[in-house]
């Protein structure tokens, strides 16, 4: 299976909204979900330092990663990949890319939510050095500080 990552371009928003819409199904367990506001994602495709990454398999956007930049931190608003494709490195390598982005503009903490009941999450977040930084509500606020 070859894989490749690409940041997003505009005409990937149909296929970011429905994985979108795929994780919410899957971390909370209901069919009815809302999808992104309408233009929500237009920020990452303006002149802002925002952005998104897709891995793409044959042609086709399999997952995603947007990412928001902070003065002092880089925060991972969203991470999605294809339940037909998940347990193959993608969300691993969707979240290096994630901290090579924030590296590469002098930003050394990575900062994400993960819902509580999402067990394969934390556990993929915690895998990577992601720790706990506080409990917010029904998710954790989890840090990394990135090597210089």
């Amino acid at each position: 299976m070859s894989i490749v990552f690409r940041k997003a371009v505009h005409n990937d928003i149909p296929t970011i909204e429905e994985l979108f819409k795929s994780m919410l199904m899957s971390v909370n367990g209901c069919a009815e979900t809302d999808a992104y506001e309408k233009g929500y994602l237009d920020k990452f495709f303006s002149d802002s330092s925002d952005v998104i990454y897709v891995s793409e398999s044959e042609g086709r956007v399999i997952g995603y990663i947007s990412i928001e930049v902070y003065p002092d931190h880089i925060y991972i608003d969203d991470l999605s990949v294809n339940e037909k494709y998940r347990d193959n490195g993608i969300g691993t390598k969707l979240i290096a890319l994630a901290e090579k982005y924030g590296a590469e503009r002098d930003i050394f903490c990575v900062m994400l939510h993960v819902e509580i009941l999402n067990e394969k999450a934390f556990r993929l977040y915690n895998r990577l050095g992601y720790t706990v930084h506080s409990t917010e509500g029904n998710r954790y606020r989890m840090a990394k500080q990135l090597q210089r």
